[in-house]
């Protein structure tokens, strides 16, 4: 008889879904980009936050957030706008070092359009319809005034390259840090949207309907909504087969997967 196939060599390698504060899973972000600099292994890396945390990108540092006993307030390398990141919030560090058939030096936001197409292809194997990959320009207003500068500061009230949205609704919020040694792209996947935390850090109305409408959570729009493991399980299967389809770089020319 012929011998049993051996088990599919994996892409990518998979940590276990993590649950702590959100200090530490941040510096865990940090960590793993750093740690493709010595093991330049492509990672997935998945995490909750045990409470509730606003998060703030890079490029945020002047804006103000009333603090307050119930929220956790930290900052994180990455670009992008503020995150609320909850118990309702699930999270993927993907790690991708030089060299990987998604990273393109002569487009550095080419990688955010590739974990994007995967996440689209995960979410429409678990059932919804209409999920899109926005590969245009950013939607994020110049901060001209308060109404602007409230909208710019939310990360899911505008959508980016590679964000995945269903009828312009976010779903998917991405941002990136690149360091020589590769990129990390973070990625959000709303089960619920419920901005009123983070609005009213932002001296806003907790209501405001635009914020509110902007973004959408999978389990509003699954019924019944996929469990966790369900949601990892089809993320990291589109995540594999998207690294088999992407044309391969030879001498900088692109060439189709063999």
């Amino acid at each position: 008889m012929p011998a049993s196939p051996g088990p599919t060599a994996s892409h990518w390698r998979r940590l276990p879904l993590e649950t702590a504060a959100a200090p530490a899973l941040l510096e865990g972000s940090a960590a793993l980009l750093d740690g493709l600099a010595g093991d330049p292994a492509p990672t997935l890396r998945w995490y909750r936050a045990r409470r509730t945390a606003i998060v703030l990108g890079r490029g945020q540092r002047r804006l103000e957030v009333r603090a307050s006993a119930d929220l956790d307030l930290v900052r994180r390398d990455s670009g992008g706008g503020a995150v609320l990141l909850d118990p309702e919030l699930l999270s993927l560090d993907v790690a991708v070092p030089v060299g990987h058939p998604w990273i393109d030096p002569a487009d550095l936001g080419a990688v955010f359009t590739r974990v994007g197409a995967a996440w689209a292809a995960a979410l429409g194997d678990l059932g919804l319809r209409g999920a899109v990959v926005h590969d245009g320009p950013s939607t994020t207003p110049r901060a001209s005034d308060a109404r602007s500068s409230l909208i710019a500061a939310v990360c899911y009230a505008t959508l980016g390259r590679g964000e995945v949205h269903v009828g312009g609704r976010k779903v998917v919020g991405l941002s990136q840090r690149h360091r020589r040694h590769g990129v990390l792209v973070q990625c959000g996947l709303l089960r619920r949207w419920r901005p009123a935390a983070l609005l009213k850090a932002l001296g806003a109305d907790p209501g405001d309907a635009e914020v509110t409408g902007a973004a959408v959570g999978l389990d509003d729009l699954l019924d019944p909504a996929p469990c966790d493991a369900e949601v990892i399980g089809a993320v990291e299967a589109a995540f594999e087969s998207a690294v088999d389809a992407t044309p391969r770089r030879l001498d900088g020319v692109a060439t189709e997967p063999a």
